[in-house]
């Protein structure tokens, strides 16, 4: 059993990893389902991609049969993650430009509309595909039980190019993040740095929505932050918090899967221990407030 929950512990390390950070910044941002949002459009264009195969003479992909030859077996090989990239883009682009200055319309209600109106579509194309049902449930809580080295070796890369980048412009990042207002007096071009981090954000969703699922990557990202923000103020106290907390939801998570005759689904369980975490901090939150311990 360990030799199979292996992969999927790697793969949830790493995700947990940069979501942790992802996730503090989307706090702070106030834009709680901006992942949600990117990860159900990046999903609208992996389902689009389905739909659209068959009608161009496109066969499913097969990595391994499929070298890349030419150009048209590249673009048959990937095409699904074409268009899920794509999409992806496209969300960063709109949650961008859509920030406005006097906040006339919250940007949280275009993030909630993109979320909405992705989802009805992927609904809509899914509910005539074949195996609907299946790839609907696989777009939420995702297959990590299946995560593969190679899995967890990519997104591996990708995670650390892109933490690359958040290192170098952290400033830039956490200034927006911290007061969009004030970086705006100081000359910051806020939708050029936002459409970055959009972007960054998108790539980072693209592959762990892939792996693990919309809900299970909202977890993630959200959960662990949420439970430190309780409990202390400096970031690198809170990124610390949020990694453990993962840590131990990894672990409680994997392992309730596979209790039971049978077990259950790994992505459900973890997000359930994530929720139970959640709980468990709240009290723990008003007994320290209780005893003076916090403000």
């Amino acid at each position: 059993m360990l030799d199979v929950l292996m992969y999927p512990f790697l793969a949830c390390l790493v995700i947990t990893a940069l979501h942790c950070y992802m996730g503090l910044h989307v706090v702070k941002r106030g834009v709680i389902f901006v992942d949600l949002a990117l990860a159900q459009t990046a999903a609208l264009g992996g389902v689009l991609a389905l739909l659209l195969m068959p009608i161009l003479g496109m066969e499913a992909p097969d990595h391994d049969a499929v070298a890349v030859r030419s150009f048209a077996g590249f673009l048959q090989a990937h095409f699904p993650y074409i268009l899920t990239l794509a999409f992806a883009f496209l969300a960063a682009a709109l949650f961008a430009l859509s920030r406005f200055r006097d906040e006339r319309v919250p940007h949280e209600a275009i993030i909630g509309i993109v979320y909405v109106v992705s989802a009805a579509l992927a609904v809509l194309i899914l509910s005539k595909a074949p195996h609907g049902h299946e790839k609907m449930e696989e777009m939420l809580v995702g297959n990590i039980l299946f995560a593969n080295g190679s899995d967890v070796l990519k997104i591996f890369l990708l995670y650390f190019v892109l933490g690359v980048v958040h290192f170098f412009f952290r400033k830039k990042f956490f200034a927006i993040s911290d007061d969009v207002k004030r970086a705006e007096q100081a000359g910051m071009s806020v939708r050029w740095w936002d459409f970055l981090f959009y972007a960054s954000f998108g790539l980072m969703v693209t592959q762990s929505v892939g792996i693990a699922g919309v809900l299970v990557v909202f977890s993630f990202l959200i959960i662990p932050n949420v439970c430190a923000l309780m409990f202390f103020r400096r970031f690198i106290y809170q990124l610390l918090f949020g990694w453990g907390v993962s840590f131990i939801a990894i672990v409680a998570g994997l392992w309730f899967s596979t209790t039971g005759q049978e077990g259950y689904p790994v992505g459900p369980s973890l997000v359930g221990v994530f929720g139970l975490i959640l709980v468990l901090c709240v009290f723990a939150r008003l007994g320290f407030a209780k005893l003076g311990w916090l403000k």
